[in-house]
């Protein structure tokens, strides 16, 4: 994927949210989103990641085929090195891709929420992901909350609330 393959507004994919939808073996989900991409970086993290996390290896495999992975021009490269002394390497290239496309940035990472937020880029994390496949009539709130349910209990997800229609 180059500069110019980049979907306008994109929903760029941090390792976190792509990490849990991997763990319950529902890539699908985030796959199928409107302008998903991901970034070199991410891919490198699950490279890291698969050898103590196997459950990580279908979200390596679906990379470049499903979720496109960006190439990284060197504005977003200029972008990343800025915005490096405040998000780790993962979520700074995501920041930067999403916020020189304007597009959104998807992750759990609280760091990387807040300061997407106060640069006015938009965040959407793993539970704003089930709430679009809901309303997107993919999935219902019970699959949703057996979903939520594995991440809490399951790997130390951890979220204001543990059912999905309190966030509805």
């Amino acid at each position: 994927m180059t500069t110019n393959d980049i979907p306008a507004n994109p929903s760029v994919l941090n390792t976190t949210v792509l990490s849990n939808f991997a763990y319950i073996d529902q890539l699908w989900v985030v796959a199928g989103l409107s302008g998903i991409c991901t970034v070199p970086v991410v891919r490198e993290e699950l490279e890291h990641g698969v050898d103590g996390h196997s459950y990580l290896q279908p979200a390596l495999d679906i990379l470049d085929d499903g979720i496109p992975v960006a190439t990284i021009s060197d504005t977003v490269a200029n972008r990343e090195a800025v915005v490096g002394d405040h998000l780790d390497p993962g979520e700074a290239q995501a920041f930067a891709v999403a916020d020189a496309h304007d597009g959104r940035l998807l992750t759990d990472d609280g760091d990387a929420r807040s300061f997407a937020k106060e640069q006015g880029v938009t965040v959407v994390g793993s539970v704003g992901v089930l709430l679009a496949a809901i309303d997107a009539g993919k999935i219902d709130e019970p699959t949703a909350d057996e979903w939520l349910s594995a991440w809490i209990n399951e790997i130390g997800y951890y979220v204001p609330y543990r059912n999905i229609s309190e966030y509805l």
